[in-house]
């Protein structure tokens, strides 16, 4: 790792009802798990850190209103996927913890001592030149896309020399409630500036 850049691997929502067998099934959700599992273990080994999101819902939300019941706080269909490497080390923030929210993005997302991704991001600028934020995870249509959109949006504030966002192509599955939601939200990243890479060519 260059000793002025941090790496930091961001899996948002790798969750039991996002894979296959879930109340919201990603067709195909749990093959992100094996390469997303190596880009943390890279991340770890340069020395970075690893953020886990979640979906952390009450068993009533008004979030209910437009998706079928999943990732309730504590139930199996919210716990990550079981062969997801999720280490003490890491970071875990959850999100959609309030009745009245929807959440979709990471940055939405806390650690239980109100620590956010933007924070964490922040506190590495402090002693690094540059953050390299790697991101995969469910749904590349809804909380991925979200979550890269507001990455880009605090690139923007903060400089592109400062923070550098890689979406990991190879790390991220569609819903597609319509069959080019996927397609759409990659042109959107795109569009807005996000760097897609298969997590095998990131240099860290």
């Amino acid at each position: 790792m260059n000793h002025n850049t941090f790496p930091v691997a961001v899996g948002v929502d790798i969750q039991n009802d996002f894979c296959p067998g879930g109340s919201l099934a990603v067709p195909g959700g749990d093959a992100i798990v094996a390469p997303f599992n190596a880009v943390a273990a890279a991340t770890r080994e340069a020395g970075g850190t690893v953020v886990f999101t979640r979906d952390w819902h009450p068993a009533a939300t008004m979030h209910f209103d437009a998706w079928p019941v999943h990732c309730v706080a504590e139930t199996t269909g919210a716990a990550f996927h079981p062969d997801l490497d999720v280490q003490t080390d890491d970071i875990v923030i959850s999100k959609g913890t309030m009745v009245d929210e929807d959440a979709y993005s990471g940055f939405d997302a806390l650690t239980p001592e109100s620590v956010s991704l933007e924070d964490i991001i922040e506190s590495k600028l402090e002693k690094y030149e540059k953050v390299v934020l790697q991101i995969g995870g469910l749904a590349t249509d809804y909380c991925v896309k979200a979550t890269i959109l507001d990455a880009l949006a605090l690139q923007e504030r903060i400089g592109h020399h400062r923070l550098a966002v890689i979406a990991l192509e190879d790390c991220m599955k569609a819903v597609n409630i319509a069959e080019d939601d996927g397609d759409k939200a990659i042109a959107a990243m795109k569009a807005h500036g996000a760097t897609f890479m298969h997590s095998t060519e990131v240099q860290l």
